[in-house]
C-alpha cells in the first residue's frame, strides 16, 4: 500500500485549495445529473430502459432511454451517489460510430454499479456515465482480482473501487468525442486513499488489472477489489499532471465506479476541480432561539459524508468563538451561547470545510438574534 507523504498532501492542497470566501447560495433547489449508460468495453453498445437511483434519496429515479441516456433531478447542496439497477437480459442495440445500425449484443445481463458520490453546488452534473459490465466481464474481473462474493447474490461481500486516471480531452465533449478519445488513460499516476486500506490495482495496456504494476498504464484503470464499509477520498497524482480527486461511498455488495469523464479526471493549466468533486459536506442549518429573558443560544448543524476539517467561527458584536475539529460522516450539532452583554441583532458564522485532498469551501451565514427581554422597572407609588 503506498504510504502516505506529508510533502505530497501539502502540495496538494497548495494546487487544488479553492478561493476562500464567502460562498454564495444557489437560488435553485435542485440540480440535474445527466449521463449515459453503456455496456462496459462496448461503447457502440448503450443500454435503454435501464433504472437509475440515488443511494441518498432512494424515492429518486430516471429511465435510460433508446441511446442509454437519462436526466435524474436532485436536490441542491446534498450528496448524491447515482446508480444503475440490475437488469436484462435483452438484446442490446449496437451502433457505429455515424449513427447507423450494427446489429445487437444478445441476452446481455448488466450489474448494479454505482458512481462516486457527488456534492451538488447549484450547476448541473454532466456525463456521469455508467460503465456497465455484463456477466461476462464482471466475473472475469472478480476471479482475476480474487474477490470474495456472496454466494446468493454473486456481488462482493465487501466492496470495490474503480476509477481511471483520465486525460483532459474526454471531459467536457460529447460522447461520440469522448469515444474517439479511447483509450484515454494518464499514464504514470498512482493513487492514495483517505483513510488508508489496501490497494490499488493498476490496469495494464490490455485492460487486466496487473498487481506487478505500480503505477498506472495508458489505459488508465486503477482498481481496490476489497474495501471494508465507509467512505474514501481517493487522491490521484503523476509527476506531470494534476488530478481531480473523489470520494466512494462503500457499503457490502457495492461496486464503485467512478469512470471518465469523472473520479480521477486531469486538470490542466490553472484549472481547479469542479465542484461537485469535493467537500462531500456542508451548512445544513444556522438558527438562533431565545432559552431565556437574556439567553440566546445559536445553533449550527453540519453535515458530511467523509472526514472534514472543519473551522466553524460566529461573530456577534464585539463577541466570537471559534472551533476547530474533524467532521465526521454523519450530523453535528454544535451551539454557541449570546447573553445580555450582546446588543448585535445578528450572528454571523462562517464555515470552512476541507477534505483529504486540500480543497475547501466557505459558506457564510447571517442569523438574526431573538432580542433580549429587558426586566421592567418597578413604579414608584
Amino acid at each position: 500500500m503506498l504510504r502516505r507523504l506529508t510533502g505530497t498532501l501539502v502540495l496538494i492542497g497548495a494546487a487544488l485549495m479553492m478561493l476562500a470566501g464567502a460562498q454564495t447560495a444557489s437560488a435553485a433547489s435542485t440540480v440535474k445529473i445527466s449521463g449515459k449508460a453503456f455496456v462496459f468495453n462496448y461503447m457502440d453498445t448503450p443500454i435503454p430502459g435501464a433504472t437509475i437511483k440515488v443511494r441518498e434519496f432512494p424515492k429518486l429515479s430516471a429511465t435510460t432511454d433508446a441511446q442509454g441516456d437519462y436526466v435524474l433531478t436532485v436536490p441542491n447542496d446534498a450528496n448524491v451517489t447515482p446508480y444503475i439497477e440490475t437488469g436484462g437480459p435483452a438484446d442490446l442495440p449496437r451502433y457505429n460510430k455515424d449513427g447507423s445500425d450494427k446489429g445487437t449484443l444478445t441476452n446481455t445481463h448488466w450489474n448494479n454499479i454505482d458512481l462516486q458520490t457527488f456534492h451538488t453546488r447549484g450547476e448541473d452534473i454532466e456525463n456521469a456515465n455508467f460503465q456497465t459490465p455484463r456477466d461476462q466481464e464482471y466475473n472475469a474481473l472478480k476471479g482475476i482480482l480474487g474477490i470474495t462474493t456472496d454466494p446468493e447474490t454473486g456481488r462482493p461481500e465487501q466492496c470495490a473501487i474503480v476509477t481511471t486516471s483520465s486525460a483532459r480531452d474526454v471531459r467536457g465533449v460529447d460522447y461520440l468525442t469522448y469515444w474517439n478519445n479511447t483509450p484515454h488513460g494518464v499514464a504514470g499516476a498512482t493513487s492514495i486513499e483517505y483513510p488508508a486500506i489496501d490497494g490499488p490495482i493498476y490496469f495494464n495496456d490490455s485492460v487486466i488489472p496487473d498487481k506487478t504494476r505500480t503505477s498506472s498504464s495508458g489505459d488508465g484503470g486503477i482498481v481496490w477489489p476489497t474495501v471494508p464499509t465507509g467512505t474514501y477520498r481517493i487522491v490521484t497524482t503523476s509527476p506531470d499532471t494534476r488530478f481531480a480527486s473523489f470520494l466512494a461511498t462503500c457499503a457490502p455488495g457495492r461496486v464503485i465506479n467512478a469512470n471518465p469523464p469523472w473520479g480521477a479526471y486531469e486538470l490542466t493549466g490553472d484549472e481547479k476541480p469542479l465542484g461537485a468533486s469535493n467537500v462531500a459536506a456542508n451548512l445544513a442549518s444556522a438558527k438562533a432561539k431565545r432559552k431565556t429573558k437574556t439567553r440566546r443560544v445559536l445553533t449550527v448543524v453540519l453535515k458530511s459524508g467523509e472526514d472534514i476539517s472543519a473551522t466553524v467561527k460566529v461573530k456577534a458584536g464585539t463577541s466570537s468563538a471559534k472551533r476547530t475539529f474533524t467532521l465526521k460522516p454523519g450530523t453535528r450539532k454544535l451551539t454557541f451561547a449570546f447573553g445580555a452583554k450582546v446588543k448585535s441583532k445578528q450572528a454571523r458564522v462562517a464555515v470552512n470545510l476541507k477534505d483529504a485532498s486540500g480543497v475547501s469551501f466557505t459558506t457564510v451565514k447571517k442569523v438574526n438574534l431573538p432580542k433580549v427581554i429587558k426586566k421592567k422597572s418597578k413604579k414608584r407609588h
